[in-house]
């Protein structure tokens, strides 16, 4: 069974010396480049968890639960790249595609996600939620900046720029079903609480709502796909820049998995 599903989804397609380079930078430039961004998401996260009260009310926003996601992402990839940094420039080719492969799996489909949501995001809540800023704290204002707008510059912006990474059409239905088990979440915040998370996802609306629905899975799908154009062709512009500064590192990397086909005897 895991087999069918990894080439049902293109799995087996991942290459996980992407994670730890860059067609512009050096794997270290991009770790502590992806450090530094962790850390201001970390801390932003903080403020809003000191200023929430209860779990519930932290987790029943679509808004921070992909802004943990964010989160999640750029802490694996800076530890991944402390850690491929940390092996002998010899071995590292060897260290990368060391390891469980779901690891790697899970990486690049969350990394689908954070570079999808992190344009959805912006764009729902300053078109549809961002009322009354005229009554912001500061403190709302640097988490409202943080969870809706520098999503987008470290999620989207900053990974299409530096990341080496390349999306599968087939991943569209994996984001689409983390969207859809949010608003399936959101039903059950409804039912035990009597409120909607989002005033558009209110079905008293009618048609209204209908329509809301309609249009984000179609955004959705708009800039997933935007997304996999910008990266396919980013991949193809940059490649001769990426040659000189991976090419090394490419080519240790596939002969090492020449070497492992030969063991395997295919």
């Amino acid at each position: 069974m895991p087999s069918i599903i990894v080439r049902a989804m293109k799995l087996d397609q991942f290459e996980p010396n992407r994670i730890v380079t860059s067609n512009i930078v050096s794997p270290k430039t991009l770790a502590i480049i992806r450090g530094i961004e962790f850390l201001y998401v970390l801390t932003a996260t903080i403020s809003v968890w000191a200023t929430t009260t209860g779990a519930i009310n932290y987790f029943q926003y679509f808004t921070h639960l992909t802004y943990f996601g964010l989160m999640s992402y750029l802490l694996a990839s800076t530890l991944w790249g402390y850690f491929y940094l940390r092996q002998p420039e010899s071995e590292r080719a060897q260290w990368v595609k060391s390891g469980s492969p779901w690891l790697g799996y899970t990486h690049w489909l969350l990394y689908s996600t954070v570079v999808t949501y992190s344009v959805i995001v912006p764009i729902v809540f300053w078109s549809l939620l961002a009322i009354g800023m005229n009554k912001w704290t500061p403190m709302v204002f640097y988490q409202n900046i943080s969870e809706h707008a520098m999503d987008g510059v470290f999620g989207a912006l900053f990974e299409v720029i530096l990341s080496r990474h390349f999306l599968e059409p087939i991943h569209s239905l994996f984001v689409a079903a983390v969207m859809i088990l949010y608003m399936l979440w959101s039903f059950v915040v409804h039912a035990t609480t009597g409120k909607w998370v989002y005033p558009f996802l209110d079905w008293s609306q009618g048609p209204k709502a209908a329509i809301y629905y309609v249009a984000i899975a179609i955004a959705l799908f708009i800039v997933f796909f935007a997304m996999l154009f910008i990266h396919k062709y980013r991949n193809k512009w940059l490649s001769s820049r990426s040659i000189k500064i991976n090419g090394h590192l490419d080519q240790e990397y596939e002969m090492y998995g020449e070497k492992d086909l030969e063991r395997n005897g295919l």
